[in-house]
């Protein structure tokens, strides 16, 4: 550990917390969009946090932490595809770099979160509670399969169709906002 890093403070903890909390759905938007599974996104996710604060001391708090986390995560994301043991092949390093600047530019964003919202309150019963249970903070599916009495696979087609549900209610809402 660098005598730097042995510098940081409680109040730099704090800072840190308060700066990853506020960018951490943005952070798991950004690694869902470039990882295809969920267990994976939160392992690339937790890496990408590990990282953070690793670095935190090398942090420029002057600057945007969103930029600097959601390009941590870019780097987690390469890794992720660069360790996988499977044959697939998902996207070369140059097709994730494209769909990453592409992500990191879009604008809709934080227009889409009072959308999903909006949405999120139209669900059943059921599927609200699947989803609050989901992402939960330290929560997993395998978690939410356990606590249901679901198996995974079932628990991950609930959610797919949640999410799919959710998605086709934030584009027609959009197409409303823009029309």
């Amino acid at each position: 550990m660098s005598e730097e890093r042995k510098n940081l403070t409680s109040e730099d903890y704090r800072l840190f917390i308060k700066l990853y909390l506020a960018n951490e759905r943005r952070l798991y938007g950004f690694v869902r969009a470039l990882v295809p599974n969920w267990s994976d996104v939160d392992d690339v996710i937790q890496e990408t946090a590990a990282v953070l604060w690793s670095k935190f001391d090398q942090f420029d708090k002057s600057t945007n932490f969103s930029a600097w986390a959601l390009k941590i995560a870019h780097y987690q994301i390469l890794n992720y595809y660069k360790n996988q043991k499977k044959d697939k092949v998902y996207f070369s390093e140059e097709m994730l770099n494209l769909l990453a600047e592409k992500n990191l530019q879009n604008p809709n964003v934080d227009e889409r979160l009072p959308l999903l919202k909006k949405c999120l309150q139209q669900l059943k019963a059921y599927e609200l509670s699947l989803i609050q249970m989901r992402y939960e903070p330290g929560s997993s599916t395998r978690r939410v399969a356990e606590q249901t009495g679901k198996q995974l696979h079932v628990l991950y087609r609930m959610l797919n169709k949640i999410h799919a549900k959710l998605l086709l209610c934030i584009r027609r809402n959009l197409r409303e906002v823009y029309s």
